[in-house]
């Protein structure tokens, strides 16, 4: 088993925690904004931003998927298929149960939410390919 390379693991993790923001900040702040607007209006509430509550924890499952993609290297090789396999893990822990605990407390349409579902499968991915092919096993960095 390869020896995970920590640094690679960080420096890939802010790449596929950026992916991550992006995603979400397409996702949430320009194509569902309004939704959620409405949604958070229905409920009486002040739709509170995202911005400042998501980007430090997105960072940190983009972290955690490239750790995973590093540890999935010694059984299944390296590459996208990996890495994908890491984006379906990520995905379905940070996404698809989070929000489906949600979908049983009808606080939001059920719409809006299995929208968010879909748009995480697609960023839990893309993030994955992106930190997989920042990391490497054993190449130092620029700056050891």
């Amino acid at each position: 088993m390869a020896k995970t390379n920590w640094k690679w693991v960080i420096v890939g993790g802010l790449v596929a925690g950026s992916v991550i923001n992006a995603g979400e900040w397409l996702l949430h702040g320009v194509l569902l904004d309004q939704r959620w607007t409405a949604a958070f209006a229905a409920l009486g509430r002040h739709h509170p931003g995202w911005v400042v509550m998501i980007i430090p924890p997105n960072f940190l499952v983009g972290l955690l998927t490239v750790w995973l993609y590093a540890r999935l290297r010694s059984r299944y090789g390296p590459g996208p298929r990996t890495a994908l396999r890491a984006g379906l893990a990520t995905w379905i822990i940070f996404w698809v149960i989070p929000t489906m605990a949600i979908v049983q407390l009808e606080l939001f349409p059920n719409g809006l939410l299995f929208l968010v579902i879909g748009g995480g499968v697609i960023n839990a991915h893309l993030a994955a390919l992106f930190g997989a092919w920042v990391y490497k096993d054993d190449a130092p960095l620029a700056f050891d």
